[in-house]
């Protein structure tokens, strides 16, 4: 196995999976970022932080491939609770744009998206009870 492109912490009420600045980011490293945290911490009521700014996205990343990702996340995790919250922190306009796609297409799916460019606000949203989608922008 290559290097990961990513580091997992744990802070007291959520998971946070950082990826390194400058680091291509493709749906193949998510899903083996989401393998390896789903291996680590139980999936139901989990709050997640995916921290990536600094990080540029593959060629190949756009509809298709974010469609077949989330498809993967649906039929591998569905026992996701609405307690669930996961939090994309990005910058630029792209990773944005990547993260409202993968929004919409998750779309009545347990989990709640949020999509932030702030951490402080995004670690906020993690541990509140608001269902906000975009708090912080």
């Amino acid at each position: 196995m290559g290097k990961r492109l990513y580091r997992i912490e744990k802070p007291d009420h959520c998971v946070r999976i950082v990826f390194e600045s400058g680091a291509m980011i493709s749906p193949d490293a998510i899903v083996a970022a989401l393998d390896h945290v789903n291996e680590l911490y139980p999936i139901e009521d989990r709050r997640t932080l995916w921290d990536f700014r600094g990080c540029k996205t593959t060629p190949d990343f756009g509809f298709d491939a974010m469609n077949r990702f989330v498809d993967r996340i649906r039929s591998r995790f569905g026992n996701a609770t609405a307690a669930n919250r996961g939090a994309l922190v990005v910058d630029g306009s792209t990773l944005y744009g990547l993260s409202r796609m993968f929004q919409m297409l998750m779309d009545g799916f347990p989990t709640q998206i949020g999509i932030f460019q702030d951490e402080a606000a995004a670690m906020e949203w993690i541990g509140g009870d608001v269902r906000s989608e975009e708090k912080g922008l």
